[in-house]
Parts: C-alpha cells; sequence; structure tokens
C-alpha cells in the first residue's frame, strides 16, 4: 500500500497545476487507495472568477489557461532546479494587478513571522512605511478586523516591538513618530498620511520577512514595519491586508532589502486590465539583463520628499510631434515642488494644467468624431460599443526623459472604459507647482527597474510573462 500512496502522491504533484486536479475523499480498499481526478475544468469545480479553476469561457479562454498554467509550471520547475539564473543573487515576490480585488495597484505576497505568516500588500513606491493590518495591545480593533486578515504579533517569537522611550523610535520617521510615552516600555507609535487621504495609526515593530532567492534558498531579514490598527479608509483594504513601501527612504522596505541585495529593485506591472491566475515578480537583486532597456537618472538631489522617485522630463510627444510645453513644468524647485515622480500607487497620470492642456488639444483633432461627455477624468467622450470603437483613431503619446529615454505607452494605458458608451483620457489636470505623476496605468506592460545604487530608473517593454 505504501507504494501505491507514494505513486498517487506523485501523480498529485505532477498534474495538479497543469490539467487535473485530485479529489480529497479517498475510496478504500484493502489492498490500494484511490483518488479520483477531476480536471481542472470540469464542471464539479464550479466556477471561481479570477482563477482557472471550473468550466472556461470558450474554447479559447479554456486552451490559453493551459498554456499559461504550463509556462507557470515550468517556470516554477526552473527555479527548484535552480536553472533560472546564472547565480543566487536576487531574491523574489510574487507580484500582479489588483484589478479583481477593485484596486487600481498591484500587490505582492509576502510572508513574515516565525512561524511564517502570509499577506497580500499594495506596492507603493511613494511612501515609506510598510505596514499591515494588526491586533497589538489594542483595545477596540477586534471589532473593526472581524473576519478580515491580520497579523499576529502574539503568534510571532521573532516579533520585537519598539519602545517609546528607545534611540531607535526617535530616529525612525520624525514627521510620522508620535511623542505619546505613557511608560519606557510603551510601543512607538506613528500617524502617518498619504497624499490621497489614506491616514492610518498603530506602533512600529521589527519582525522577520522571508525572502526566498532565484534558485530556492530562503533568507530571513529583519525589517521596520508597522503595526497598524486603525485607519481611516477600511473598505479599501477589505481584500488586502497592508502596503508594501518601496520609497526612496532609509525606512522604506525598498532600500533596506536593496541594500542587502545588490542595490536595485524592479517589477513588471502587466496589463491592468486584464485579470491572469499568474504573477511576475518583484524582484530585488541583479537579474538578468534585460534587452532594449533605456535609463533616466533619479534627481535625489533636487528634490526635498525624499521618499519619491523624481525624474527629467524633456518633454512630451503625440504622433511624433513634441509638443510645446513650457519647460519650468519639468523643474522641479528647492522645495521638492513641480518636476515629474514615478509612481506606481497613483494609478492615473497626472499633468500639470500647461501640459495637460497641449495634450488634450493634440488628442482634439482626432477624437473631434466623439462628442464629450462628463465622466470620473477630466477629458471624456461618448464611444463606440465594444468592439467597434477604432482604435487606431486615437494620438500615440510618448513621454521623453533626461537621457533619451522615451516612453511610448500602448493605447489601453492612456484610454479607458469610464462607463457604458463613455471612454475617457487618462490624464488629471493638476495646478502648478503640484508634481507631474506618472501613474501605473501609463507605465503598465513595461519592466521598471529602480538602480538605488547608481540613482537611474531603468524601463523596457515587456509582456510580463514568465520565461
Amino acid at each position: 500500500m505504501e507504494r501505491n500512496i507514494s505513486l498517487v502522491s506523485l501523480l498529485c504533484f505532477i498534474i495538479f497545476n497543469g490539467c487535473l486536479v485530485l479529489e480529497a475523499d479517498a475510496v478504500k480498499s484493502q489492498r490500494s487507495e484511490k483518488l479520483k481526478l477531476i480536471h481542472r475544468h470540469s464542471p464539479e469545480l464550479g466556477h471561481n472568477p479570477g482563477t482557472t479553476l471550473g468550466p472556461p469561457k470558450n474554447s479559447e479562454e479554456r486552451l490559453k489557461q493551459l498554456v499559461q498554467s504550463d509556462k507557470a509550471r515550468l517556470h516554477a520547475i526552473k527555479r527548484r532546479l535552480g536553472v533560472v539564473g546564472k547565480a543566487k543573487d536576487w531574491v523574489e515576490f510574487p507580484f500582479r494587478s489588483a484589478a479583481d480585488m477593485g484596486l487600481g495597484q498591484y500587490f505582492v505576497s509576502l510572508r513574515m513571522g516565525t512561524p511564517a505568516q502570509t499577506f497580500t500588500l499594495l506596492v507603493d513606491t511613494g511612501s515609506c512605511l510598510t505596514w499591515f493590518k494588526c491586533k497589538y495591545m489594542c483595545v477596540d480593533c477586534s471589532a473593526a478586523m472581524e473576519g478580515q486578515r491580520y497579523f499576529s504579533p502574539n503568534q510571532s517569537s521573532s516579533f520585537k516591538s519598539i519602545p517609546c522611550s528607545s534611540q531607535e523610535c526617535k530616529t525612525i520617521d520624525k514627521e510620522s513618530t508620535l511623542p505619546t510615552c505613557p511608560h519606557p516600555n510603551a510601543p512607538c507609535y506613528y500617524d502617518y498620511s498619504y497624499l490621497d487621504g489614506l491616514n492610518v495609526g498603530g506602533s512600529y515593530f521589527n519582525e522577520t520577512v522571508k525572502f526566498r532567492f532565484s534558485n530556492g534558498q530562503k533568507k530571513g531579514l529583519e525589517m521596520t514595519m508597522g503595526c497598524t490598527d486603525g485607519l481611516n479608509d477600511k473598505n479599501r483594504f477589505k481584500t488586502v491586508d497592508g502596503i508594501l513601501a518601496l520609497g526612496l527612504n532609509p525606512l522604506s522596505f525598498a532600500v533596506k532589502a536593496a541594500h542587502e541585495f545588490g542595490g536595485k529593485f524592479s517589477f513588471c506591472l502587466e496589463n491592468h486590465w486584464i485579470i491572469k491566475s499568474e504573477s511576475s515578480y518583484l524582484v530585488f537583486g541583479a537579474e538578468d539583463q534585460v534587452p532594449n532597456m533605456q535609463f533616466t537618472d533619479l534627481l535625489t538631489k533636487e528634490s526635498k520628499i525624499t521618499s519619491l522617485y523624481p525624474i527629467k522630463v524633456t518633454g512630451i510627444s503625440v504622433n511624433g510631434t513634441m509638443l510645446d510645453i513650457p519647460s519650468y513644468v519639468w523643474d522641479m524647485t528647492d522645495k521638492g515642488a513641480g518636476g515629474m515622480i514615478v509612481d506606481s500607487g497613483t494609478t492615473v497620470t497626472h499633468l500639470e494644467e500647461k501640459a495637460f492642456d497641449k495634450v488634450i488639444a493634440a488628442f482634439e483633432p482626432s477624437l473631434g468624431i466623439y462628442n464629450k461627455t462628463k465622466g470620473n477624468l477630466d477629458y471624456c467622450f461618448n464611444a463606440p460599443p465594444a468592439g467597434e470603437f477604432d482604435e487606431t483613431r486615437v494620438p500615440r503619446v510618448a513621454l521623453h526623459f533626461e537621457g533619451g529615454a522615451k516612453l511610448e505607452p500602448a493605447v489601453d494605458g492612456y484610454v479607458f472604459d469610464d462607463s457604458k458608451g463613455v471612454k475617457c483620457l487618462g490624464f488629471v489636470k493638476v495646478a502648478w507647482p503640484e508634481n507631474n505623476i506618472l501613474g501605473n496605468l501609463l507605465m503598465q506592460n513595461h519592466l521598471w527597474e529602480f538602480d538605488l545604487a547608481n540613482k537611474k530608473v531603468g524601463f523596457a517593454r515587456s509582456k510580463c510573462m514568465l520565461d
């Protein structure tokens, strides 16, 4: 019987991710155990939106799912065998769009604590505090977090609260750390605010995060993070557990991880509108060189906002013609205003009004055949039904950066469906001297590399598919 069970276990391992699923209930006999094999697309599994289990919509979707699953499995096998990459020089986290959660950002899956607990965090290159929904020394947080996933410090032997009387507390983040210290061993409290109005509160702690190398080996690294038991936007975080901060700041997860693993990190922003069951990866370290990668310098000396990634724009072109936009629009002041920042946590690209007006004026001759209408963005129009909209009428926009780098996004990076029969251009007008912001929809379908050691940002067009 032991041989039969081993064979079944091996069969389960080999075919689960490919085409078949083993039913959990076993039919016992005197000499063997039998498990029912069920195809992953069997009606018995029902239909699970956003997954590859249950009947697909059509035969094309069926084949697509199987092919994608094979690629994902081959990729996983290569990593298990250590044949992806030549050295143990980068670590990675599963990374994908949060569109199926109703969110405009991207998220990662991260394991933390001892024993490890797994969490889903939104990725934000515009902030420096990584935090989790958490229960620690709070009186009324149990009811607020009922039915949600949260970090339990009491269940981790590697959790270390940071006392409010410690020197570490005084040097973490002067803007967000609160002076509250009822007694020396009380936690070090924070109140952290975001540009979009989100506000979170809780206490700092140190904890071990589990990193996985490209060859399958693992390593734990202690990080300073936030245990959040109070936030003013609970709806946004019903399906995610917190924020992974990748900002340019010593407190940032990105800065600490990049310092440990090669001085850089990268991620591939897949098409936000297409929900996939497979992930790409958030990578820390020196991954294999990507062809056609373009770089531009980070303007870290010009920016007074140390958590952001400012870059120098030299212009915007539409259908190859450079627009007449005043150069000061792209200059960052000594107080951190103006200029352009790269921000994965912002969905739509923000442009200062003089740049915005020029871009819209360049689009209007082509889109003038459609009537303007109200929508959720600044320029919206009545559009034909799905499948009839002529995408070739849409002008091609490009952003030009110092050093010659040029970002040429696909049309679906700046023309969105707003509601039935309505489309909008994906640009928001802001008043000077607010920052221009490169949002994640304009960044999608590209691999982005943040080289902190050399103070550069690079990008290359990519399908964000597993090799």
